[in-house]
């Protein structure tokens, strides 16, 4: 029987100025007319040219990764023959998961991905931190009596596992509840190089606004199941599909119970995209079977597993 398949895609963060050069230029010769027609700037350029300033603005980073992934998984697919069973991205990378998934085509994913960038850009400064080895309930404690001490924004962000959680929101909230978890005996507290506080209250003003940009384009349901973060589960129309986009704007990334529903499946983890991110989250969660694009043995390494 063949193995389940699952494929993930990454989110901000994974991007670095060359992520292309293990593309085959003629798969990037084939999308060149539809970025350069999608957006206003060279995007091809910028990630193999530009600097990485420029490449770590959130509308840049957003089309950028999702073309990236993208075309991980076109070599690969090209290289060996199989089948994907479920898709899911890590924030950003739902979108990638999106165009896989055929709900959206690749032009109308860089153009989406770049407004929600602009929009998310828009909203007010904030820091996000990635604490390690702490348990999730004491971090969401923290995060309440901060917000009720201070009247401002700082919750779970990234659920990502049980050794890694990120939090977001506004800098003086999060900086209390990381001095809170210090003084508490946490080690580990690590910021983000980040201005944008992804996941959030934040980004209200960016979900209310592109809400109205989700709805002036046509989607389809996905082809395959594709696991949202809002909710780690599939939509059942495009209503919902619709809403869990905008929704997970504001809401943490269900991460954990995407890779719990993962590990029932006994899937095979196909990590398309620049650099191991995903991989080594999914490992933190007992997925052992982990593949990513980025090591030079994948082929050989899937070839085995398949």
């Amino acid at each position: 029987m063949p193995r389940h398949i699952s494929l993930v895609f990454p989110g901000q963060g994974s991007q670095h100025i060359g992520m292309l050069e293990g593309i085959d230029s003629s798969l990037i010769d084939e999308v060149k007319p539809i970025v350069n027609s999608a957006l206003d700037f060279d995007l091809i350029d910028l990630i193999s040219n530009g600097n990485s300033e420029e490449l770590n603005k959130t509308s840049n980073t957003q089309p950028a990764l999702l073309l990236s992934s993208y075309l991980s998984f076109r070599q690969l697919k090209s290289l060996i023959d199989f089948k994907p069973n479920v898709l899911c991205g890590h924030s950003l990378g739902e979108y990638t998961a999106l165009v896989i998934g055929e709900s959206l085509n690749l032009e109308q994913g860089l153009k989406l991905v770049h407004q929600r960038g602009l929009l998310m850009e828009e909203c007010k400064s904030g820091s996000m931190y990635a604490i390690l080895n702490c348990d999730l309930d004491k971090i969401t404690n923290y995060c309440q009596q901060v917000q009720n001490k201070l009247n401002l924004v700082v919750s779970p962000a990234n659920i990502n596992s049980p050794k890694q959680i990120v939090i977001a929101g506004h800098i003086d909230a999060v900086e209390e509840v990381i001095l809170m978890l210090k003084n508490d005996g946490v080690r580990k507290c690590i910021k983000l190089q980040v201005s944008v506080a992804s996941h959030c209250k934040l980004m209200k003003d960016a979900a209310n606004h592109f809400e109205k940009v989700v709805n002036t384009i046509s989607l389809k349901l996905p082809t395959i199941e594709l696991i949202h973060n809002f909710n780690a589960s599939s939509s059942s129309d495009i209503d919902e599909l619709k809403s869990n986009l905008i929704k997970q704007l504001t809401n943490p990334v269900q991460w954990i119970k995407t890779m719990q529903y993962l590990k029932r499946k006994n899937s095979i983890i196909i990590e398309c995209g620049p650099n191991k991110v995903l991989t080594g989250i999914a490992k933190s969660n007992d997925l052992e079977t982990t593949v990513s694009t980025s090591t030079d043995d994948h082929i050989a390494t899937l070839k085995s597993l398949l």
